[in-house]
């Protein structure tokens, strides 16, 4: 399991698991900030959701999200640049 903090970005690298579906507020391979983490809900994090109608933050399962790729794009883009 990743550590999240506050203003890391992370990419949603799926929209289900047990017992949360959302399909339509998360975008799968979008990249969200971090925008908060309370020990109340260890097994989310807070991100600011994107889309037509969705401008808020949201507590969500942190199992939908990964470090990772965007590390990864961010390291290719430097080398290329």
């Amino acid at each position: 399991m990743e550590k999240f903090e506050i203003g890391d970005i992370v990419t949603c690298i799926a929209t289900t698991c047990e017992g949360y579906y959302d399909d339509e507020r998360l975008i799968l391979g979008e990249n969200y900030k971090v925008t908060d983490v309370d020990f109340h809900f260890p097994n989310k994090i807070a991100v600011r959701l994107k889309g037509p109608y969705y401008f808020h933050e949201e507590f969500i399962p942190d199992k939908l999200f990964s470090k990772i790729p965007y590390l990864r794009d961010k390291k290719i883009s430097q080398i290329l640049s």
